[in-house]
C-alpha cells in the first residue's frame, strides 16, 4: 500500500493536469504505448529526440525498430532548404525504389565517382565544361564507303574508266556480287578521291575487303599511294604523294579477308581535306593467284 502511494504522489506532484492534457515537468518509463491496433495516436514532440547512452564513449543513435513515414520534409540544421551549410547526410549505401528527381538549376556531383550499370538518357543531356572525349562516346568509329564505280584505273597516270576489258576489270560473280579482278602478274593502279567529313576526329585508315582465286604460294603484297591536300585557305595541295609500304596478302580460295592500309601522314588528316587514294597489287611470286577486290573503305574516329 506505501509503495502505491508513493508512485501516486510521484506522478501527481509532478504533473499537472489542464483541460484533459497532462503536461510532464519530467518522465522516465521503460516503454510507452501511444494508440492500439486500428485505432492511432498522435504523439508532439516540441523538441528534439536524442539518446544519452553511450557505447565505450562514443554516443549511440536514436533507433527506429519499424518501416518510418515521415509525412513532411526531411532536412538538416534549424531551416529547411539547401542554402546553408548542413546538408542531409546519410551514411550507408542507399537504394531508391522511385524516381530521383533534382530541382531545375541544381548540380548533381559525381566527381571521383564510377557509375556502373546501363542507364537511358531521355533528354538532352549538355555539359560544355567537359565535353566527352572521343573514347568516352559509344559507336565512334565511322566509315565512308569508296564505290568501286568511283575508281579509276592508271589514276595516277591516264585515268580511264573501268570496265569488263580493262586491267583491272569489273565483273560480277554470283553470290558475290561485283569485283575488280587482277590476273597474276598485272599490278595496274586504281585510285579515287574524296573530302573527310565535318565529323572527323583522328585515325584514318583505308580497308579493303579481297579475296584471291587460291592459296597464296609464297609472295602476294598491295602497295597504295595516298595524296592529303589541306582544307582550302591553309595549305593547299598536297606537295607530294606518298608511296607507303606494301602490305602481305594472305588467303585461301572464297575466304574473303580485310586489309588495312595506313598512312604515313595519317596524323595531317582533318575535316575538310581531299583525300587521294591510290591501291595496285605490288609484288606477285611465281604461281600466285588472282587477286579480287570487292570493296574499299576510309575508316576514322568521329567527334560526337
Amino acid at each position: 500500500m506505501k509503495r502505491f502511494v508513493k508512485i501516486f504522489l510521484t506522478v501527481f506532484f509532478s504533473t499537472f493536469i489542464t483541460g484533459g492534457l497532462v503536461y510532464a515537468a519530467g518522465m522516465q518509463v521503460d516503454w510507452l504505448r501511444v494508440g492500439s491496433q486500428g485505432v492511432g495516436g498522435v504523439t508532439y514532440f516540441n523538441g528534439t529526440i536524442i539518446n544519452t547512452t553511450t557505447t565505450n564513449g562514443a554516443d549511440n543513435p536514436v533507433t527506429f525498430g519499424d518501416n518510418v513515414r515521415i509525412d513532411g520534409r526531411v532536412y538538416r540544421g534549424a531551416t529547411a532548404g539547401p542554402n546553408d551549410n548542413l546538408p542531409f547526410i546519410v551514411n550507408d549505401d542507399m537504394e531508391i525504389m522511385g524516381n530521383l528527381t533534382l530541382s531545375s538549376g541544381k548540380t548533381l556531383d559525381v566527381s571521383g565517382i564510377t557509375l556502373t550499370g546501363a542507364a537511358t538518357i531521355s533528354s538532352n543531356w549538355v555539359n560544355t565544361a567537359y565535353p566527352w572525349a572521343a573514347d568516352e562516346i559509344a559507336d565512334v568509329t565511322r566509315r565512308i564507303e569508296l564505290p568501286l564505280a568511283s575508281f579509276y584505273t592508271d589514276a595516277d597516270g591516264t585515268p580511264a574508266t573501268i570496265t569488263s576489258a580493262t586491267v583491272p576489270n569489273i565483273a560480277f560473280t554470283t553470290n558475290q556480287g561485283l569485283a575488280m579482278f587482277y590476273s597474276a602478274t598485272e599490278t595496274t593502279d586504281i585510285g579515287t578521291q574524296f573530302t573527310v567529313p565535318p565529323d572527323f576526329a583522328s585515325g584514318g585508315v583505308f580497308k579493303v575487303l579481297y579475296d584471291t582465286s587460291g592459296s597464296v604460294v609464297t609472295d602476294l603484297n598491295v602497295d597504295f599511294k595516298v595524296a592529303i591536300s589541306q582544307t582550302t585557305g591553309t595549305v593547299a595541295w598536297d606537295t607530294d604523294m606518298d608511296n607507303e609500304t606494301a602490305v602481305d596478302v594472305a588467303g585461301t580460295a572464297s575466304t574473303p579477308r580485310t586489309l588495312t592500309l595506313t598512312p604515313t601522314d595519317h596524323a595531317d588528316i582533318s575535316a575538310g581535306d581531299t583525300i587521294f587514294f591510290d591501291v595496285f597489287p605490288d609484288t606477285y611470286g611465281a604461281g600466285e593467284p588472282d587477286l579480287e577486290i570487292y570493296g574499299v573503305w576510309f575508316e576514322y574516329t568521329a567527334v560526337q
